[in-house]
């Protein structure tokens, strides 16, 4: 009788080991559709990790922190390559500022690939197919010191390819650190999509930007030049793929330009990108526009912006 509860108990062990083992590996799997997230929705002509045209903080959790002053701010951004077969994003976000200088705000983002057809040996269309990818937010960013600020970001991603759909959680981390002492210098630093302890699975983007004032006294009427830089490793197969260049934004009055010219690396490649995006601000609302070349395969890229703030 003994014997037989110990065979029972041992039984049910192993299966429990093993159904946890079998959801670990699940759980191991790439989520798929990662990579429509290379393309920078909200930040085309803005380096990623300094972007505020939307408002909602997506690259960088420590942009999202409101000035004193201003108690909420909202935001959309849509992005399309204009192709047959190409990509499209939408962002809508929204961040409040509580009395404590707490800022807390939420997004959601959806980036899909339209136009994909299903064929067999036959080439006539058999359907279409889903290529998409979700991803909602819950963002929290603060003033720590007068020259730094921080943020963090919790994440869940959906990625779907046809019937494979998996999720996942990330948690992102970011700083902004400023010297107006020093021609108004800002340097920032942010994860997106980190998965700690998944690395290798799911690459996580690193993105870098500095920048300072060349001329003017204020934000409204200055030109800034600057280095934007991002890096990412492409999971399992360890290939990384680097971005670096030059940014110059310059503002007078309502009317803002940006120019970024990123060199892209992947592998042996290498490739030139030119962006560009126009930005006018009118009371309390901000329209942007923009535009990227030279996305191989897919044509330009556009991607327009529109955020609000309270005061």
């Amino acid at each position: 009788m003994v014997n037989r509860m110990r065979r029972k108990l041992l039984c049910g062990l192993a299966t429990w080991c093993a159904c946890q083992l079998s959801a670990a590996a699940l759980i191991a799997q790439p989520v798929p559709a990662r990579d429509l997230w290379d393309f920078p929705l909200g930040a085309v002509g803005e380096p990623a990790a300094l972007a505020t045209e939307a408002g909602v903080g997506l690259w960088n959790p420590a942009m999202l922190a409101l000035p004193r002053g201003t108690p909420w701010r909202a935001g959309v951004a849509t992005l399309s390559t204009g192709a047959d077969q190409g990509v499209e994003g939408q962002l809508l976000g929204a961040a409040w500022r509580r009395p404590s200088g707490l800022t807390v705000g939420v997004s959601v983002a959806r980036a899909a690939v339209g136009g994909l057809v299903r064929t067999d040996t036959d080439p006539q269309s058999l359907g279409s197919l889903t290529y998409e990818s979700l991803l909602g937010s819950v963002t929290v960013a603060r003033e720590v010191f007068p020259w730094l600020t921080t943020g963090v970001s919790a994440r869940w991603r959906q990625g779907r390819a046809e019937r494979d759909v998996r999720s996942a959680l990330a948690a992102d981390v970011g700083v902004v650190a400023r010297a107006e002492q020093w021609y108004d210098s800002r340097v920032a630093l942010a994860t997106f999509l980190w998965r700690p302890g998944r690395e290798s699975e799911d690459r996580p983007l690193v993105s870098f930007a500095a920048d300072a004032r060349l001329f003017g006294q204020h934000e409204t009427q200055e030109l800034r030049a600057g280095v934007a830089a991002q890096g990412a490793t492409r999971g399992q197969v360890g290939r990384t793929t680097r971005e670096l260049g030059p940014v110059i934004s310059g503002r007078l009055g309502p009317v803002e330009a940006r120019v970024a010219l990123p060199t892209v690396r992947s592998g042996t490649e290498r490739l030139t990108r030119v962006r560009f995006s126009l930005g006018l601000h009118l009371s309390r609302f901000v329209v942007g526009i923009g535009r990227e070349d030279a996305n191989v395969g897919l044509g330009p890229l556009y991607q327009f912006t529109f955020s609000s703030f309270g005061t």
